[in-house]
């Protein structure tokens, strides 16, 4: 007898390898897995925009990106963001780091760095990095949504802000040197279609599988199965987002159905004219409409530019997409942990450049979450804020809140997040069809309005050729 059962689960396994095989036939390479063996060397990790690991323009990046702890471990060569905090009071403002930088930047001004390297993708993407150093040089006594508060005593004093000015004078004018033609703008690739040509990813969900990495198909097709949606609050439509990365790049939210397109307008359309009810909460609340199970929500990042006319345009890159598949939905559902099947997909500089993939590479469903940047503390000054739980966690546990249902896409229920929507009743909150375009120009606007912006420009205003 256990012979036979022996038999039978062999063959068991061999019916799945094979029907697993059959139906996803996606080698480790292609779902871009790590392993020990697979991990570049020291050099191989500083060469991303030159294949000399000493080039100006590595040695200037890994200056400002790369960051060592306490244990001599090395992060951040080519992470999305800089691992910069609020509370930085140390990197790239005093002792060595900040001589290095100051002594790079010197180099690439006076040595014309713009011009060693002519490729309007790096030339971009070089750019919006150096963006970012500045913006978070603009908002040292600007904390973060929910991460904590700033000692403007310890962040403010003479020596932080004359080093911080010294940063700015010099990040602004190879920012000015860096920025594209329209024409050069226009020359920049679309990396999700990229992606998606490489047959590196499935594109339908698979419940019967649903850890491999997923990447849809008509993510960003105008009239394809996803609909572009925002909250009824005015503003760009991923708020929380747009304030944690400082409006650098549009975060755009798309919604689809299991029955595509014309079934995701339709639930919007009831969605909506339920919320227009006057009803008492409780009652609004417990007849608010489900969506069904396989509903999906996709959080996309895009990256934009400064022109040579000193304004921020959209480019076609995608940063980062989040998605999020409700295998169950409701209020009562108390296992959050399985309720939801989430992917995330970051942009690697080195692929990107390499034409591999688009760049884009899955984040795998055990990372951990390692150095959060929604804290306003240093990580590798103070030590705190490590990693407790996976990234795909960290997704689920704020996107869990109002349970499987439409509350807990928060560009629909906006209260618990966004001050401004607090005060409004319930009858007000929408979820509407809207485009990428449209987006993108609001979370233009929006950025537009900002100190940070304002700072910047002004700086251009005396460097743009």
């Amino acid at each position: 007898m256990r012979n036979l059962a022996l038999l039978f689960s062999c063959l068991a396994f061999v019916v799945l390898m094979i029907g697993a095989e059959n139906r996803k036939k996606l080698t480790k390479q292609q779902l871009g897995t790590d392993s020990a063996s697979e991990l570049p060397g020291p050099s191989a990790k500083a060469s991303l925009f030159h294949p000399d690991s000493n080039h100006l323009w590595n040695r200037l990046h890994a200056a400002l990106f790369v960051r060592v702890d306490k244990a001599g471990r090395e992060y951040g060569h080519d992470s999305v963001d800089p691992l910069l905090w609020p509370g930085t009071a140390e990197f790239l403002l005093r002792g060595k780091s900040h001589e290095e930088v100051v002594a790079l930047l010197d180099e690439f001004i006076t040595k014309d760095g713009d011009k060693l390297i002519k490729d309007p993708l790096r030339c971009a993407v070089m750019q919006h990095d150096l963006w970012a150093i500045f913006d978070w040089t603009a908002n040292s006594l600007n904390p973060l949504p929910f991460g904590g508060a700033v000692d403007p005593k310890k962040l403010a004093t003479g020596e932080l802000n004359a080093a911080r000015k010294a940063l700015r004078q010099r990040l602004v004018k190879i920012i000015a040197n860096l920025a594209l033609s329209e024409k050069e703008i226009a020359s920049l690739p679309n990396n999700y279609a990229e992606a998606l040509a490489s047959e590196a990813f499935v594109r339908e969900y698979d419940e019967d599988d649903p850890n491999l990495p997923l990447l849809p198909e008509g993510l960003l097709d105008p009239k394809g199965s996803w609909v572009c949606v925002r909250g009824a609050l005015g503003g760009p439509s991923a708020p929380v987002h747009m304030k944690y990365y400082r409006g650098r790049s549009p975060f755009l939210v798309f919604l689809k159905l299991p029955g595509g397109r014309q079934a995701t307008l339709s639930y919007l359309k009831q969605l909506n004219e339920h919320s227009a009810k006057s009803l008492q909460h409780e009652e609004w609340n417990k007849n608010l409409p489900l969506f069904p199970v396989g509903t999906a929500v996709a959080l996309v990042r895009q990256m934009t530019v400064i022109n040579r006319g000193g304004e921020i345009v959209p480019t076609p890159l995608v940063q980062t997409v989040q998605l999020r598949v409700y295998r169950k939905v409701g209020e009562e559902i108390k296992d959050h942990k399985t309720s939801q099947a989430v992917f995330k997909f970051t942009l690697k500089r080195r692929d990107l450049f390499a034409k591999r993939n688009g760049g884009l590479k899955p984040v795998p469903q055990d990372k951990s979450t390692g150095l959060s940047l929604v804290y306003n503390d240093d990580y590798f000054e103070s030590g705190t804020h490590a990693p407790t739980s996976t990234v795909m966690q960290s997704c689920i546990n704020c996107h869990s809140c109002g349970g499987a249902t439409v509350k807990s896409i928060f560009s629909f229920m906006q209260v618990d997040w966004v001050a401004e929507a607090r005060s409004m009743s319930p009858n007000k909150l929408r979820l509407l069809p809207t485009s990428v375009s449209l987006e993108q120009k609001r979370a233009i606007s929006w950025k537009s309005g900002r100190h940070d912006w304002g700072l910047l420009q002004g700086w251009l205003e005396t460097q743009l050729r």
